[in-house]
């Protein structure tokens, strides 16, 4: 990692002292102080922008963890929001999708790289918010241009936390009443502990988390979500094609319009994403009561045969998207007249990116369209690859996101490379990384091959992948230097690899069972035996129908343990993956800044020896010049550049105020110059460098007026003054170069 005190003061000073008009060039004042919060010691910083304003209105105050240096970056973050860089909805989908779901922060369970304590409504004000490691909040504070502000608490040793002043009473005061009722269990569960506590902490953490799936969807159906969408596989007949969208008739003509009337409803009232579970239950409920499931599913609600469930889909509205699902209403797997699933049409808007609950829909509800194909036999792949010319930055968020839930499970892994990597379209049998290559996107064309992609398969055409000078160089360069600061392509190599290794032990990978639940027999009594039973024999039948039940219970518990068990390693080898692919990336970044200052030294060190070569030559020269006597060498001193052209004689006597004619006639003068040839040739030699010299005047005076109109230019076009333009285009210029 770059040092804070080199890397920040020169990225943030270049920028916030040179650029006008920007938040960066804004001042404030920061305190450092040490604080306890429910028996828990902090280094707080507090910043205050404006002393005019009140302190509620005016202070940021930002806390770090002095047992292991964690930073709450939701307070650091704040600051874009205090100076109006960033909106509250902007900052909640940077955390969710680059914090929260990024799988570099991700790593093993029992150490984890990020806690979230956003919604606990029992822990201290000040403790809420997401923390994260000291040195990936270095970066972001980087990253957005205001370690500036901050460097204070970051710079500051946590060992002298005893020796930093307290901070004020009134900086305790929110939260204070509930205080004391915490401290006793909250010290025993510290978020500063070891890594034991800190994973006690997060099971602690999710058990007390309020309920927020209940606003969603009741306890129930949360629960059989899961298990609703596992049977939809063995109804799809079209594998690997999404289901035919339903064809409206005369039949059901009413009851479509009873739904669309009712859905356009809910999704009006759902514009702020307020409606909970129960609310859109209740809307429907007259629906659901009076049709069949099998009559009111997946009806089309436009001209595309387009469900409810890809309008959800489409505005990223996580709460219809798991109703709809939930209730019946709709099958992830129901394709549009295109044959898109919901999840193509998520991908192709960013709502859902810049919502940031991408990962939720995956995750959770549109997982098994990964594995559909469209009409056309597009897969995911090739929708993503389609649209990076024009969507880049969207298609790239998804594809990663995708990537990262898929290298999760070892089994997901393997079929995409093993099937969905290398399908090909029926119009030109392109896959997907034919389209890649199309689009020109280096990104997708480093990743597809880097998951498996083939790139000696032909399309219709003949044409094969390894054909193109784009994937040649790519095949090439070995190093990838282009996509060196790309985590992903470390998390792929590493989740590739486990699974290599896998497979030369195993030979396959096996579906990972979910344990079953076990079926209760009932146990006969005494009493009842006697009034169903009249012989002996009846009950010796029932005593070992009765062990053979238990015996078969037991089996099932011991299956089901096991089944957990094995579930469990799966976990642990997922985890393994992550931390190695993370462990992977930060060592190829050490190594990276060790290469670059060696490379410093080394410069260092020709520089040295340049200077001293040259220091050198100048004792030569001086030495030769003074007859052996060496003068001491001034830096500081100023040098005629004409006195090589000068004739002292004659120079001499002109600079006490002598006339030229004087000159002339006096023979000691005339005795004294050089040879009428030579003299003509120092002229010459004069007039030359003169000639030269007024060449370059002309040619920095038609700069100059150039540059004039450049400045004119630049300022009309920003709006900044004239006379400001140079300190801007400056700024700009470090800016750029510190960021390389």
């Amino acid at each position: 990692m770059d040092s804070p005190i080199n890397i920040g003061d020169i990225t943030a000073n270049s920028i916030s002292h040179r650029l006008h008009d920007t938040h960066l060039n804004t001042r404030c004042i920061s305190t450092v102080n040490s604080a306890i919060y429910s028996g828990q010691k902090f280094i707080q910083l507090s910043i205050k922008f404006d002393n005019s304003k009140p302190p509620s209105d005016n202070e940021i105050i930002i806390l770090r963890k002095v047992q292991d240096s964690f930073i709450n970056i939701s307070q650091l973050l704040s600051i874009l929001i205090h100076l109006k860089h960033l909106t509250t909805q902007q900052l909640e989908t940077f955390l969710n999708n680059e914090i929260l779901t990024n799988g570099e922060y991700n790593s093993s369970t029992a150490i984890p790289q990020v806690i979230d304590l956003r919604n606990k409504k029992d822990f201290n004000p000040q403790l809420r918010g997401i923390w994260i490691s000291y040195d990936k909040a270095v970066n972001l504070a980087l990253k957005f241009d205001i370690y500036e502000f901050t460097k204070k608490m970051f710079l500051i040793d946590v060992h002298d936390f005893d020796n930093l002043p307290k901070a004020t009473k009134r900086l305790h005061e929110e939260g204070d009443d509930k205080e004391e009722e915490q401290d006793n269990r909250m010290s025993n569960t510290s978020i500063t502990g070891s890594p034991a506590k800190r994973q006690k902490l997060n099971k602690d953490i999710k058990k007390e988390e309020p309920k927020q799936e209940e606003q969603q969807s009741s306890p129930k159906e949360s629960l059989q979500h899961i298990s609703i969408i596992n049977k939809l596989i063995g109804k799809n007949e079209n594998y690997p094609f999404t289901l035919p969208p339903i064809m409206a008739n005369d039949d059901n003509a009413e009851i479509a319009n009873q739904i669309r009337f009712k859905l356009g409803e809910i999704f009006k009232q759902d514009d702020e994403g307020s409606l909970t579970f129960q609310d859109i239950k209740s809307a429907l409920e007259p629906i659901l009561e009076r049709y069949p499931l099998e009559t009111i599913c997946d009806v089309p609600l436009d001209q595309k045969k387009q469900t409810a469930l890809h309008f959800a889909s489409t505005l990223a509205s996580l709460n219809l998207v798991s109703a709809f699902i939930t209730l019946g209403l709709n099958s992830p797997i129901r394709g549009n007249i295109n044959g898109e699933s919901p999840l193509i049409c998520t991908i192709q808007v960013t709502n859902s990116m810049e919502k940031g609950n991408f990962q939720d829909l995956l995750v959770n509800w549109l997982y098994l369209d990964i594995w559909l194909l469209d009409n056309k036999k597009w897969s995911i792949l090739h929708h993503l690859a389609s649209q990076s010319k024009l969507k880049f930055e969207s298609s790239k968020f998804y594809m990663t996101k995708i990537i990262e839930y898929i290298i999760g499970n070892d089994r997901l892994l393997y079929d995409l490379r093993e099937n969905l990597i290398n399908y090909q379209d029926d119009e030109d049998g392109n896959t997907a990384l034919h389209i890649a290559i199309e689009s020109e996107s280096k990104w997708f064309i480093k990743i597809l091959i880097d998951l498996g992609a083939d790139i000696n398969l032909a399309n219709k055409r003949d044409v094969k992948s390894i054909d193109f000078e784009i994937v040649k160089d790519l095949i090439g360069n070995e190093t990838g230097e282009e996509f060196e600061n790309e985590h992903i392509f470390e998390l792929i190599k590493t989740g590739v690899e486990f699974l290599t290794k896998r497979l030369e032990i195993n030979g396959t990978i096996s579906e990972i069972e979910e344990p079953k639940p076990v079926e209760q027999v009932a146990v006969i009594q005494e009493d009842q035996q006697e009034e169903t039973t009249g012989s002996s024999s009846t009950k010796i039948f029932q005593s070992i129908q009765q062990l053979l039940s238990n015996t078969n219970t037991e089996y099932e518990n011991i299956l089901n343990s096991k089944r957990e068990q094995i579930k469990n390693l799966d976990k642990s080898l997922h985890d393994t993956t992550i931390s190695t692919a993370n462990n992977r990336f930060v060592a190829k970044k050490i190594s990276e800044k060790l290469g670059q200052l060696d490379n410093l030294k080394l410069q260092i060190a020709n520089i040295t020896d340049k200077l001293a070569f040259a220091k050198q030559e100048l004792k030569d020269v001086t030495e030769t010049s003074n007859g052996g006597v060496l003068d001491e060498l001034d830096e500081n001193k100023e040098y005629d550049a004409d006195e090589p052209f000068l004739i002292q004689p004659i120079y001499e006597r002109l600079v006490k105020g002598e006339s030229v004619d004087d000159l002339k006639n006096d023979q000691a003068i005339l005795s004294q110059l050089q040879p009428k040839p030579i003299l003509k040739a120092r002229i010459d030699a004069y007039k030359q460098i003169n000639e030269s010299l007024e060449k370059e005047l002309n040619t920095l005076l038609d700069y100059s007026e150039l540059t004039s109109k450049f400045k004119k230019v630049v300022s009309i076009c920003t709006g900044v003054d004239i006379n400001e333009v140079d300190e801007l285009l400056d700024g700009l210029l470090e800016a750029v170069e510190g960021q390389q």
